[in-house]
């Protein structure tokens, strides 16, 4: 996991150098996904919300539950960070989406 998120904040670092307005957004991208996908991926984000509202489900908690399931499942989203970090793109951008996808998927970021 740790390794994960060193690949990530590399990722992120070099992003970040490369200009004025692609350092807004994808440095908004970024701290969008810290700051949301909670423990850096899908599966541990998960976990955080069963330890916060139960891991079973019952008529006091699913609402709660599902809520946070769910945003989980859109902040933890690779493809969808990916995504906003392309719009910060300025050079050699046609297949950053699908490079960043291929290389932090392999690499389980966001799982």
């Amino acid at each position: 996991m740790t390794r994960f998120l060193l690949i990530l904040l590399a990722f992120a670092v070099f992003g970040l150098i490369s200009c004025d307005h692609e350092r807004d957004v994808q440095g908004n991208a970024m701290s969008s996904y810290v700051a949301n996908c909670v423990g850096g991926g899908y599966t541990a984000c998960k976990h955080t919300c069963e330890n916060k509202y139960g891991s079973s489900v019952d008529p006091d908690n699913v609402a709660l539950l599902n809520t946070c399931i769910s945003g989980c499942a859109t902040s933890c989203n690779i493809a969808t960070f990916c995504a906003q970090m392309q719009q910060g793109c300025k050079s050699n951008c046609k297949s950053y989406l699908n490079e960043c996808v291929l290389i932090l998927g392999l690499s389980g970021v966001g799982q």
